[in-house]
């Protein structure tokens, strides 16, 4: 699909031929303030605007980490220790000031339905982390015990959840073990579209990351091979920025 604008010269080569590639594979501050903001958001603990990440040196550059692992430092739940695995392993240790505090399980636990019972999810079989939570892996099941706050209760709030970490059968489903589907996965085809005051052309590409809607990824030209960065829309669609 073209329609006559004029996209930068730089821009449609990166689209047409394999010349231009941007990103170099590294992390600079910003980036590690956003995949925290990013965490904090999926454990239900979202950042508030006024909150400070650091600290952060913005000359700063990690290698991009394909296998992160975020935990909270300390008992204040507002240090977290962002961890690399892999052969340029690395680890930072960030605080993020003006952070709510968790709320206390007990302050929230759901009460018994009639019978004493509570419902709960359940893994059907061994589920591995990254895995998409469909109907067919899960059932409902009542406890006497009651399973805390976090508890998934119904098997439509899980459906469509990627889980961040392994369940085996029979293991209630908890809010700490899922996470939001990203609107594209690593891997997946998508679609490229590139749009310029006077040029739109959309091309296949692949993602070379997950993304949520809103965020800006690296993306591969399929035809091209060229690795580009888009901000992820509705549709499977990226739209390309120049950077």
């Amino acid at each position: 699909m073209i329609r006559f604008k004029l996209l930068s010269s730089a821009l449609l080569a990166a689209l047409v031929s394999p010349a231009l590639a941007l990103g170099d594979g590294k992390w600079g501050a910003d980036d590690l303030r956003k995949v925290l903001s990013d965490h904090l958001l999926q454990i239900g603990r979202p950042a508030p605007d006024q909150a400070k990440i650091g600290p952060l040196d913005p000359r700063m550059s990690v290698p991009a980490c394909e296998k992160l692992d975020i935990s909270t430092r300390g008992g204040s739940g507002t240090s977290f220790i962002l961890r690399c695995e892999g052969p340029q392993a690395w680890q930072h240790v960030l605080r993020v000031d003006n952070l709510p505090q968790a709320q206390a399980q007990s302050e929230v636990a759901p009460a018994a339905a009639p019978g004493g019972l509570f419902r709960v999810v359940v893994a059907k079989v061994d589920l591995p982390a990254g895995s998409i939570l469909t109907e067919k892996d899960l059932e409902e099941r009542s406890v006497g015990n009651s399973p805390g706050a976090t508890a998934v209760k119904t098997v439509s709030d899980a459906v469509g959840l990627r889980l961040t970490s392994s369940i085996g059968p029979g293991l209630a489903l908890t809010t700490r073990h899922v996470a939001r589907t990203p609107a594209i996965l690593k891997g997946e085809n998508i679609n490229l579209l590139a749009n310029g005051s006077g040029f739109e052309i959309s091309v296949p590409g692949r993602a070379e990351q997950d993304g949520y809607e809103g965020d800006v990824i690296s993306v591969r030209n399929t035809r091209s091979g060229s690795v580009l960065k888009g901000r992820v829309g509705k549709g499977k669609i990226v739209s390309v920025i120049e950077m």
